[in-house]
């Protein structure tokens, strides 16, 4: 039985690998690792997009649109529940969850028993059987890979018992060995779930453990009891004891319990070793994840962020090319005939005082020869500035994010209720945003 869980936890994390892939790509843009995209090359090799800029030259430019876009939105979110006495203990965990809700699609919270407040679940550690509903209901099978110290293993799973703790030990002490050796200690400030692989752990000194929700039917008996009224789950084997019960209530005058076999659901977690060893179970009418994945239409998750990543990937593109452009131009270039320096200003001296604002140039014209010339040359002719326009304005229409949402100061001739207008339109263009994650919220307050 364990080795069927772990094995369908393993194809549940299978299968998340291109939705993993894609969210990766859109964290990177989102924080300004815009040019880590794959590039097929004429020789059939493979090379990121700013490795094959560098090696012709250019210059790879980045102006980052994303970020600001998706801060604007976090700050609308937290500005509609700036009033919710609810979520006044949870509006960090929330704004964090919101950002990821915009870059992947997905908000993945774990509601802890003991105190009911959520954690955040990262997608790249995450994995489910099925997605047929935004809530991830339907699903048979979820759960979450850790990584866990010696000391947090043994301060999970041991219960207080020495004996436990001397197994635990034993079973780090084994796998440890087992760990990638590319692990290390994530650096302060960088990512550790870039690039996770199921069974090694991705840390130094950790143990690979997974967390395994499995929804599991067992045979039960629904028990009626006439005397109260009350309606219990027994295991199916019991009936025997239940006939037992009854011929005592005959001889008390007492009406008999009456039962019908039913299938009863629950969730069963499993926390396992890569090799199938069980450390602890637990057993619940629910799992404790809430979910929430966007839009969710025949099973596919489209980001925010997603919807304006070509606009971001062809922004940066024109502005590398005008820098390409700048560089190559002419700037200032002074054409001086050869035959013109003076015996006292040599041509060194001559590009000296050119550099100084108050510079002072001698030299022997001849007749019917022009003199100094500077050189200027224009690049706005192939119309990259246009062309850039066009995708910034691009950008706020597709995300809806105009200036006004931004606060930015409108112009001197849009009045008080044009600004306003402005506000309440682009908002509406969020709100199908703004209230599928309120809605998320909601359905994890009634549990």
């Amino acid at each position: 039985m364990n080795d069927t869980v772990l094995s369908r936890a393993r194809a549940a994390w299978e299968s998340g690998a291109t939705l993993r892939a894609r969210r990766l790509r859109y964290k990177r843009y989102t924080f300004g690792r815009q040019w880590l995209d794959p590039c097929l090359l004429d020789n059939g090799t493979v090379r990121s997009e700013g490795d094959y800029l560098i090696e012709n030259g250019y210059t790879p430019v980045t102006n980052n649109v994303i970020r600001q876009l998706v801060k604007t939105i976090t700050g609308c979110f937290r500005e509609s529940v700036a009033g919710d006495a609810l979520l006044a203990d949870t509006v960090e965990t929330d704004a964090a969850t919101f950002q990821e809700f915009l870059i992947s699609g997905c908000a993945i919270q774990r509601i802890a028993p003991s105190d009911g407040l959520p954690r955040i679940v990262s997608p790249a550690r995450f994995f489910i059987d099925r997605l047929t509903a935004p809530d991830g209901a339907g699903a048979e099978l979820m759960g979450e890979l850790h990584d866990f110290s010696l000391a947090a293993l043994v301060e999970r799973f041991s219960h207080g018992d020495g004996g436990r703790m001397q197994m635990l030990r034993s079973v780090f002490r084994r796998h440890s060995a087992d760990t990638s050796p590319d692990a290390q200690l994530p650096r302060a400030g960088e990512s550790a779930d870039d690039s996770l692989t199921f069974d090694s752990s991705s840390r130094a000194a950790t143990l690979r453990v997974f967390e395994i929700w499995s929804r599991e039917c067992r045979r039960m008996l629904r028990v009626h009891d006439p005397a109260d009224g009350s309606l219990t789950l027994v295991a199916a084997d019991a009936e025997k004891r239940l006939r037992a019960a009854n011929r005592k209530r005959e001889r008390r005058g007492e009406a008999a319990l009456q039962w019908r076999l039913c299938v009863d659901s629950r969730w069963v977690c499993r926390f396992m070793t890569t090799d199938g060893r069980v450390l602890d179970t637990v057993t619940s009418p629910r799992h404790p994840y809430a979910m929430c994945f966007y839009p969710m239409i025949d099973g596919e998750i489209h980001s925010f962020v997603e919807d304006i990543i070509d606009q971001q990937h062809n922004i940066n593109w024109l502005m590398t090319l005008n820098d390409r452009m700048l560089s190559q131009a002419a700037k200032g270039v002074v054409l001086f005939p050869e035959n013109q320096f003076s015996a006292q200003m040599p041509a060194a001296m001559v590009a000296e005082k050119l550099r100084e604002p108050d510079g002072i140039v001698i030299y022997r014209p001849e007749p019917g020869v022009p003199g100094p010339q500077q050189v200027m040359t224009a690049v706005n002719s192939v119309g990259t500035q246009q062309m850039l326009d066009t995708q910034l304005r691009l950008m706020r229409e597709v995300s809806g994010v105009g200036d006004a949402l931004r606060g930015q100061t409108p112009s001197g001739v849009t009045s008080a209720s044009m600004y306003q207008s402005q506000q309440q339109g682009q908002l509406l263009a969020l709100r199908d945003l703004l209230d599928t994650f309120r809605a998320y919220l909601l359905r994890r307050r009634k549990g």
